[in-house]
């Protein structure tokens, strides 16, 4: 069966917004990531990487500006447009997507919570940047707290503990030392972060802060990227931090307000996961219906076995229900944030866990179906099935972020 949009209220405006994208994953992002997801990490970090090409081609389209003020170069889109387009980004590549996604971290969040000045410094010369040479990411995780910094909301969550990124007070000026993990999205690439960093090393991890700097500040090194299992297109790779100073007014936010922005960030963030696990659970049933029609065994296409049609009906239906989960939370929690209304983090999290635990039954039953074609490079679905496992470990493993949304129920 062909997978439907249950969203009778879409507009012609929202389909066209769709259709480009789509056109962009299928020519640009599917083949751009399978490439990469071939290269080492070095290779998919050097200069000469298609990867920058992408990054190129998705900011002369405003794909990393949707929403963003029109003068500053953005676009007004509605959530449910927003939503559609990433979903159809991470159809093509998910990894791309992510980075495509993450470059405008530094910002979106100097938008959010920055001075006039701030916005000008750091939020304009992104917006209207359309060669793809300012890149953003979050660096959040660090090497012994991976998910300790994103429980912070829940008082049974906070952990008395010694940041490994810490940020002290001097005059005017904040000095970063330590390090962030290997898993900084973007790391290798970016230019500009988003920085989490802790305030009061001898108390509790939610005595953080969250800082923007440029990334070639005197003192600021990186590690090699990571090379790893699934989601290889998105570049991961530690970032250290060596006596590094930034003016105060790079602090955007500190303990007084750590605990409740984070709870904000992180229900739009994990929304946005759910959104891309989705893309990815429909690319992996696509490869697999084509695969049905054109695969002849038994003397027929093997869609006509029931056994094939019952494991397409599966996937079938598990990818309809991502599809409504992952919308529905995206656009109330992006419509209640704009109106001042409370973001349902709980919820977020929901669409998260159940979207990439059926982004890898699709995929794996995906793999399963192509039979041993699966088991090879000729065809993407082993890719889905490594990008699909990738993304149940990543973004807080799925059991904390179920446990963790259940003590807010």
């Amino acid at each position: 069966m062909d997978h439907i949009n249950y969203e009778l209220d879409i507009t012609d405006e929202d389909l066209e917004l769709k259709g480009a994208a789509h056109k962009f994953a299928k020519d640009v992002l599917r083949p751009a990531g399978i490439k990469i997801d071939r290269m080492t990490a070095e290779e998919a970090t050097s200069a000469d990487s298609p990867l920058f090409e992408v990054m190129r081609q998705a900011t002369e389209l405003g794909y990393n500006r949707m929403g963003a003020p029109e003068n500053m170069g953005g676009s007004v889109v509605s959530p449910l447009a927003a939503v559609l387009v990433n979903e159809e980004l991470a159809w093509g590549n998910m990894g791309l997507a992510g980075a495509i996604g993450l470059s405008s971290a530094h910002a979106s969040i100097a938008m959010a919570l920055g001075s006039e000045e701030i916005k000008e410094e750091f939020a304009r010369p992104f917006f209207e940047c359309t060669d793809g040479s300012i890149i953003g990411c979050w660096a959040v995780t660090e090497p012994d707290h991976g998910s300790d910094t994103l429980g912070v909301m829940q008082p049974e969550m906070v952990v008395k503990a010694r940041g490994q990124l810490i940020a002290r007070k001097t005059g005017d000026d904040y000095i970063l030392n330590g390090q962030k993990a290997a898993w900084v999205s973007n790391g290798p690439i970016a230019t500009h972060a988003m920085l989490n960093v802790h305030l009061d090393p001898d108390n509790t991890l939610d005595q953080g802060g969250i800082c923007l700097l440029p990334l070639n500040l005197p003192g600021i090194s990186r590690g090699k990227p990571l090379d790893k299992l699934g989601v290889r297109a998105m570049t991961q790779g530690e970032i250290f931090f060596d006596d590094v100073r930034i003016p105060k007014r790079y602090m955007l936010l500190d303990q007084t307000m750590f605990a409740p922005y984070m709870n904000i960030h992180l229900a739009m963030f994990n929304a946005g996961v759910g959104t891309f696990a989705t893309g990815l659970a429909r690319a992996a049933y696509d490869a697999a219906y084509d695969y049905a029609q054109n695969r002849i065994q038994g003397g027929k296409p093997i869609i006509e076995h029931q056994s094939v049609r019952a494991r397409l009906f599966r996937m079938f239906t598990l990818l309809q229900t991502c599809q409504s989960l992952s919308r529905g939370v995206f656009v109330y929690n992006a419509t209640a944030m704009k109106r001042g209304v409370a973001v349902r983090l709980e919820h977020s999290i929901a669409s998260k866990v159940y979207c990439t635990n059926s982004a890898l039954e699709i995929a794996t039953l995906g793999l399963q179906l192509h039979g041993g074609n699966g088991m090879t490079k000729e065809y993407p679905c082993e890719m889905f099935v490594r990008d699909a496992t990738a993304l149940t470990v990543a973004d807080g493993e799925n059991a904390y972020l179920a446990q963790l949304a259940a003590s807010m129920l």
